[in-house]
């Protein structure tokens, strides 16, 4: 289920959510859905569109022993290219 209509000029938001590296990655896509399907693109006064849970690039990394908020997302570094559709 989507929202975009055609043509429509969409901005891509990028979210990243930190889970135990043991969770199971199939239980966190079926969490995020849920999240997103009660409260977004199923509401009709949500700005969310589509969505996708990326499960090619889930890098794990440490926490230091007195993590502070947002800490872990300070240990990743990835660039995100746009490629246009020829």
């Amino acid at each position: 289920m989507h929202a975009i209509k055609p043509g429509q000029r969409v901005r891509i938001l990028t979210i990243q959510i930190a889970v135990a590296e043991a969770a199971d990655p199939d239980s966190v896509a079926d969490e995020i859905s849920e999240l997103l399907s009660e409260n977004g693109i199923c509401s009709d006064d949500s700005h969310i569109l589509d969505w996708r849970y990326l499960t090619e690039y889930q890098p794990a990394v440490t926490a230091s022993d007195d993590p502070e908020e947002g800490e872990v997302f300070g240990l990743l570094d990835f660039n995100l290219t746009i490629n246009e559709k020829e």
